[in-house]
């Protein structure tokens, strides 16, 4: 059986900084200003953001104190065309005006130091991140900043009382903690994570720091990774892991880190080596005849794996699924939609067990399966194209 399957839709996680979702819904021009959220809890197509972020800078023209009009304009014009222009040098330039005029506007508050620290993204100055954590210590926004921070600086401390933090502000979705928590259930003891951004990384250091709960994994996450050597040789060096920079693709290279992931498995073989199913393609592409899914993560190998076996193992005895099916206050959080595209990284394992269990003549056991996955499909809008899968396996 093929250790992957190939859908034509892509199941894309909003990262720590730059990669969103890019499946918006429609939506009906808005006629008044309405609250941007970060994309990590709801996105919307351009044209909303774009009609967003006239109306929020009408009300500032009008009251330039208005500390969140002044919020609401930066996240419209920071998620405007967001895949497209993010890391461009119009969209710094748009932001870093913003910023300059919030300073003259509104200098001294939460708003303008958060926003210019989130501006600069700098995982060496943290200054504008404190000062805005001192005037408002209660707004969560800060919390996965720091976390970041001292991750990369290696405050084990720190950072534990700023995941305790995140923890405590009930801001991460209970339906997104379940799903980390499988993506570490995906992993074998010491392994390596990579993993993709905000949502599928903060929720395992939550995890990790305040529960306990798979310390033996080492998350690295791709964004910081790339941040600085200097992190990475100390995150390996914990594993008794030594690389050779010279032996990979250029650092800070979208080469660079699937090269190092592949390096470290055949280097140390001992050390089970996974990429998170949210990552982007372009750092699984070079991999993938070596990758094998194993539930929300696919493990290297250069030995061919049953995992068949070890999607058996996962999704029937070690996953946490009851949240998938009883979805309690499901209305009570922001992330909803999200949650239910993410949950579509279940979709491939569930027919890989759907398809294993009819060759098996287990019919109830893959009807199992087959119909847990179109409940997922369903609630993440693929139920016709997941249905047409189906049928091209038989099932």
């Amino acid at each position: 059986m093929k250790r992957w399957i190939i859908f034509t839709f892509k199941l894309l996680l909003a990262v720590m900084i730059i990669s969103p979702f890019t499946i918006f819904c429609a939506a009906e021009e808005p006629q008044k200003p309405e609250k941007v959220y970060s994309i990590i809890y709801i996105q919307k197509p351009n044209d909303w953001y774009i009609k967003q972020a006239e109306l929020w800078k009408k009300k500032i023209d009008k009251n330039p104190k208005d500390n969140e009009a002044w919020h609401n304009y930066y996240n419209a014009v920071r998620y405007a065309r967001f895949t497209e222009t993010i890391d461009t040098k119009e969209k710094n330039e748009k932001l870093n005006h913003i910023i300059a005029e919030m300073g003259k506007a509104i200098p001294g508050s939460f708003e303008y130091h958060y926003l210019k620290h989130k501006t600069n993204c700098d995982l060496w100055d943290i200054e504008d991140l404190k000062k805005a954590y001192e005037i408002r210590p209660d707004r969560h926004e800060t919390y996965s900043d720091f976390i970041s921070y001292y991750e990369f600086h290696g405050d084990m401390e720190k950072m534990k009382e700023f995941s305790e933090k995140l923890y405590l502000s009930k801001d991460l979705a209970p339906a997104l903690i379940n799903y980390n928590y499988n993506v570490l259930m995906s992993t074998d003891q010491n392994a390596i994570l990579f993993t993709n951004g905000d949502n599928d990384t903060y929720p395992v250091w939550v995890l990790q720091k305040v529960k306990g709960i798979r310390n033996d994994v080492t998350v690295l996450n791709a964004s910081i990774s790339m941040a600085d050597k200097s992190y990475l040789i100390r995150k390996l060096k914990a594993k008794n892991v030594e690389v050779n920079f010279d032996d990979l693709p250029q650092y800070q290279t979208k080469e660079f880190l699937p090269a190092m992931g592949k390096y470290i498995a055949e280097q140390y073989p001992n050390i089970p080596v996974y990429f998170a199913a949210t990552m982007w393609s372009y750092y699984i592409d070079p991999l993938r005849e070596n990758l094998y899914m194993t539930g929300l993560a696919n493990k290297y190998s250069l030995q061919r794996i049953d995992n068949i076996a070890l999607i058996r193992r996962n999704l029937e005895t070690k996953f946490r699924l009851d949240y998938l099916i009883h979805d309690w206050y499901e209305e009570s959080f922001l992330a909803t939609d999200q949650m239910y595209r993410l949950n579509m990284n279940y979709v491939p394992s569930m027919i890989i067990l759907a398809e294993h269990y009819k060759i098996s003549n287990e019919n109830n056991k893959s009807n199992y399966w087959k119909d847990f996955a179109l409940k997922l499909a369903e609630r993440g809008g693929m139920k016709e194209k997941i249905i047409q899968d189906l049928k091209e396996k038989g099932l």
